[in-house]
């Protein structure tokens, strides 16, 4: 027993603390894919649930629905669920009535589904978000049907209703990431982006076509800036209590002006002769660029983090290493580097006062 401890005593085990810490890092990476995993779990189990509870004889089409419905995004299972809600009511309309063309004996099964599947693929085709009429169709005549020829499609229509139901409450309400952190952390890559830009740019570095390759990234980003800030209006029904948030109404707009004025300088950059002569002005505008936008980039990382934010008068230090451009730049670079400074202090300011203090300093914009 001693031997036993004395070889066991060179080999401690971890603490349970740091095993769940472990742990934690290793999933960190992939929290948004399981956190989807379980809405899409509890949505299929909610739906399954609630379609048995009130008696329907079909639940599968209410487990169906549900896996097709729950996305990732609350403003993408809006979409898909008001497609769904439509694309069945049409579905349902269409199946019915061939239903009726069967049971008065008008004309036979076949060709009554071929009657009514046609308008609804010319309607597909046309308005691609109503392809779930037809496939409502389809689950309304193709599958069998035991007794009253109305009472089972009705029952499957129904079984659908509910699985878009609980798939809309499931993703509003269930392990919902916050849409705020998302624009925060595009927001971070997408500053991250324009500082690699413009530093390389002004290391004489890039071309037109690398530009251009470089800007098509941070016009991603934008477009996921975008995303999240509409994911913000409508999350935890927010769509109704309307209340205003300073920084998401003005940040996207600052950014895409910022993008702007950063390829600009970048393609100025570029053209012969446009480099300054002075190496240490080069150098110094670099240096402060690159600073400025490093601070930038990391105060919106800790803020999707959920950091505190630091002080609103802190801006004002991280700016001051900016000066205007002097006559030892060519004129199109005093031009676009004034243009690049203003955005950039007008995204420093909003960013540092969570979106309440004014967009620049007018003394500064006089000075430059």
């Amino acid at each position: 027993m001693m031997e036993h401890d004395a070889m066991t005593a060179g080999v401690p085990a971890a603490p349970p603390p740091a095993r769940w810490a472990t742990i934690r890092r290793l999933l960190e990476p992939r929290g948004a894919e399981i956190r989807q995993a379980a809405r899409l779990l509890v949505s299929v189990l909610l739906s399954d649930l609630l379609a048995r509870a009130v008696h329907l004889h079909e639940p599968v089409w209410s487990v169906i629905t549900s896996v097709i419905v729950t996305q990732s995004r609350i403003t993408q299972t809006l979409t898909t669920g008001r497609d769904q809600i439509v694309g069945t009511l049409v579905g349902a309309g269409a199946g019915l009535f061939a239903i009726l063309l069967v049971q008065t004996g008008t004309m036979p099964g076949w060709l009554a589904f071929w009657l009514a599947l046609t308008p609804l693929a010319l309607l597909a085709a046309a308005r691609p978000n109503l392809r779930f009429a037809a496939v409502t169709l389809m689950i309304v005549l193709l599958f069998p049907i035991s007794g009253d020829p109305f009472l089972r499609p009705l029952d499957r229509i129904a079984s659908i209703l509910i699985g878009v139901v609980t798939s809309l409450v499931v993703t509003m309400f269930v392990l919902h990431d916050a849409a705020r952190g998302d624009v925060l952390t595009a927001s971070g890559r997408l500053i991250a982006d324009i500082a690699d830009l413009l530093d390389r740019a002004l290391r004489g570095e890039l071309d037109h076509d690398t530009i251009e390759t470089i800007d098509e990234a941070c016009r991603t980003h934008l477009q996921e800036i975008y995303g999240a800030v509409a994911e913000t209006r409508v999350e935890g029904l927010r769509v109704l209590r309307r209340r205003p948030d300073p920084l998401l109404d003005v940040l996207p707009g600052l950014l895409r002006r910022l993008r702007g004025s950063a390829v600009f300088a970048a393609r100025a950059a570029t053209e012969a002769g446009e480099l300054p002569t002075v190496d240490a002005a080069l150098d110094a505008e670099r240096r402060a660029l690159a600073r400025v936008l490093s601070q930038l980039s990391r105060r919106c990382a800790r803020a999707a983090r959920g950091r505190r934010l630091i002080a609103r008068e802190d801006a004002a230090a991280v700016l001051a290493v900016l000066h205007p451009p002097g006559p030892y730049w060519s004129p199109p670079m005093q031009f676009t580097l004034g243009m690049l400074h203003d955005d950039l202090e007008r995204a420093v300011r909003a960013v540092w006062s969570d979106g309440a203090a004014l967009p620049y300093s007018e003394v500064n914009k006089s000075g430059g």
